[in-house]
């Protein structure tokens, strides 16, 4: 792309005023088809909804962008509770995770609160965050850029940096992250499933003997019980009831939610993404009693498609299997028939995602001490 005048000839690490900024600076050139959370208008979603600061930062060399940064400031009054350090380390501690209550007492002091606030990099989205890298772009155009996100951690007095879920496949930003002294723990599993060339049939075809008939099991309880599922776009009309059932969610999993909050942000959602955005509903009787939300990104020649948010009516749900109709069957149907190439489910039940053809990665919390002494900068490996 061409830059605007005032952005040509400038390299290192520049810091956009806000996500609509990114466009002008060349964000797009370094965002690949996965990279959708961290695209410019997500971010302007994420600007709106996530309650605090947000940084992004651009790598230039030789005029043009290479790298990208998202970084957001987390404090205990941040409700994304699955990205922030202090939330995931005591959660794997208590789970018995492999490292964590090391890290915990190591790192934390034994009490997780002390990581706050941090400085989460990578993006706040479940799964994949990560530093954006275009083709051209160097290991040390990465380090450029931790380097600057650490230096503003530093200065506005941060206990800790930490990327929450980083992609044990991503070697180069592993590498760079273990090579400054940061410790890590498991934080999640990421599910995606390459769409078959020959869609809903030959994904059938692909299971097991018992595990096709209980997914045809299932889609007859549902047919029986009156229940239709259909992919469509996300309208206004929608939005009420949708922020109702997601909200449902929320609040059972602990979060602090309300149907107009949630609806607030699917209509700004709505109104950002357009076509991008689309809902997987379940009607029985005409009510709507289920949804998934479906993300679209496109990049490099690529499509693939993001399962996002959620949301049921548990009461009329009852024992109907609808979570895996709602949230994965349908949308692979869909998927197939617009010649999408991966669904991306995300992290969570990932043995039962594994069970239904999908693939996976190991995804781990990446976390730095602040503040650095100088020994701490002498010792670490580089």
């Amino acid at each position: 792309m061409s830059l605007p005048h005032d952005v040509q000839g400038l390299d290192g690490v520049r810091a956009a005023p806000d996500a609509a900024a990114l466009v002008g600076m060349g964000w797009n050139d370094v965002a690949g088809v996965e990279d959708f959370f961290q695209t410019p208008r997500w971010l302007a979603v994420q600007e709106r909804n996530s309650g605090t600061t947000m940084d992004f930062l651009v790598q230039h060399r030789d005029g043009a962008p290479v790298a990208g940064l998202v970084a957001a400031w987390a404090t205990d009054s941040v409700p994304w509770l699955l990205a922030r350090p202090d939330a995931m380390l005591s959660r794997a501690a208590d789970e018995g995770v492999p490292e964590a209550e090391s890290i915990l007492a190591e790192v934390a002091d034994g009490d997780a609160s002390s990581l706050l606030p941090s400085l989460v990099c990578g993006g706040r989205h479940l799964g994949r965050t990560r530093m954006l890298a275009g083709p051209g772009a160097r290991p040390e155009d990465l380090a450029a850029l931790l380097d600057h996100a650490e230096g503003l951690a530093e200065e506005r007095k941060a206990a800790s940096v930490c990327f929450p879920h980083v992609d044990v496949r991503d070697i180069t930003l592993v590498e760079l992250l273990e090579s400054r002294g940061y410790r890590s723990h498991t934080s999640a599993h990421y599910a995606w499933l390459p769409i078959p060339p020959g869609g809903w049939d030959e994904f059938l075809a692909g299971m097991s003997k018992h595990r096709r008939r209980r997914v045809r099991l299932e889609r007859r309880a549902l047919a029986e019980a009156g229940v239709e599922v259909t992919v469509e776009a996300l309208t206004q009309e929608l939005v009420p009831r949708l922020g109702e059932l997601d909200s449902n969610l929320l609040k059972k999993y602990g979060n602090p939610a309300s149907p107009e909050h949630s609806a607030g942000l699917l209509s700004w959602i709505a109104d950002v993404m357009g076509d991008d955005v689309m809902v997987s509903v379940a009607r029985q009787n005409g009510s709507i009693i289920g949804f998934g939300m479906v993300l679209r990104s496109r990049a490099r020649g690529e499509e693939h498609w993001f399962g996002h948010r959620a949301g049921f009516d548990y009461e009329a749900q009852g024992k109907l299997p609808l979570y895996y109709d709602v949230l994965y069957y349908r949308v692979l149907e869909a998927a197939a028939e617009a010649g999408v190439s991966v669904l991306h489910a995300g992290i969570g039940s990932v043995e039962a995602k594994l069970a239904r053809g999908c693939q996976a990665s190991e995804e781990r919390s990446y976390l730095l001490r602040l503040p650095r002494t100088d020994k701490d900068r002498r010792t670490a490996p580089r």
